[in-house]
């Protein structure tokens, strides 16, 4: 037996998401239980979560590092 997970997604990210599942062989129920099974096993999202800031818009990572920097 199975349960169903739905949810509404926006169709361009689900197409996306599913062409690079498809590019390393991963169905998206497959992908859905491995990110479900990181989930219970870290106890956690399995990837850091943090806000956009907008110096990450314009600074790539050295950049925003030298500006911190010059800020102390």
């Amino acid at each position: 037996m199975s349960a169903i997970a739905k949810s509404r997604i926006d169709p361009e990210l689900k197409r996306q998401a599913e062409e690079v599942l498809a590019e390393i062989g991963l169905k998206p129920r497959a992908a859905l239980e491995l990110f479900y099974t990181q989930i219970i096993k870290r106890r956690a999202i399995p990837f850091p979560l943090q806000a956009d800031s907008p110096e990450d818009e314009v600074l790539s990572a050295a950049a925003r590092r030298n500006q911190l920097a010059d800020e102390f």
